[in-house]
């Protein structure tokens, strides 16, 4: 089996060297992927199915993964990946993109998404977002992180694989972005 086929004779998914050490990583960060991909996809089902793209990616990269000085950037990496591809297989099949206000009950920690089901309702917020995330893609993942994903600075540093001041600075960038895109007033106190 060459390192770029991912099965073996059977055509079942190769199994990395260590798996119980794939499962226990998944199984720690699971629920965060599950979360950061439900407020993309607005949709539990289309999250979980992402999710387990995701997984399986992750599961046939995983040497290369666990070797990787930040193996969370890397699944982090693939999971962002695989919910682009998602929207790709959807416009292919429908011809347009189609997001859905359907998002079911999901528990994320400390609470559920009630914030999330709330947002879904500032229909300019979810435009001004999406706009920031094709313009500035890194300002809208940082946003989306510290907001709706409650992470602290250095958690979202370790989750992209940028440094703290970086990650401040593509919120703070972000943010005042977000403001102009929704036309809402510069609240810039040091700029008087």
């Amino acid at each position: 089996m060459s390192d770029a086929d991912p099965f073996d004779q059977e055509g079942h998914v190769a199994r990395p060297a260590d798996d119980g050490q794939f499962a226990r990583f998944f199984r720690r960060h699971k629920d965060e992927f599950l979360r950061y991909l439900v407020s993309k996809t607005r949709t539990l089902a289309d999250a979980d199915e992402v999710l387990m793209d995701a997984a399986v990616r992750m599961y046939q990269r995983w040497e290369y993964i666990e070797n990787h000085e930040s193996p969370i950037a890397i699944a982090w990496q693939i999971v962002r990946s695989k919910q682009v591809d998602h929207y790709r297989v959807q416009v292919r099949r429908a011809g347009k993109e189609l997001l859905t206000d359907d998002v079911p009950a999901f528990a994320s920690h400390g609470g559920s998404v009630d914030e999330l089901l709330a947002l879904r309702g500032y229909e300019r917020l979810d435009k001004a977002l999406s706009a920031l995330e094709a313009a500035a893609p890194t300002q809208a993942l940082c946003i989306r992180l510290r907001y709706l994903e409650e992470l602290t600075t250095a958690e979202i540093a370790e989750r992209t694989d940028r440094t703290e001041n970086a990650v401040r600075a593509n919120i703070c960038k972000g943010l005042r972005r977000l403001h102009t895109l929704m036309e809402l007033p510069n609240t810039d106190e040091g700029d008087r």
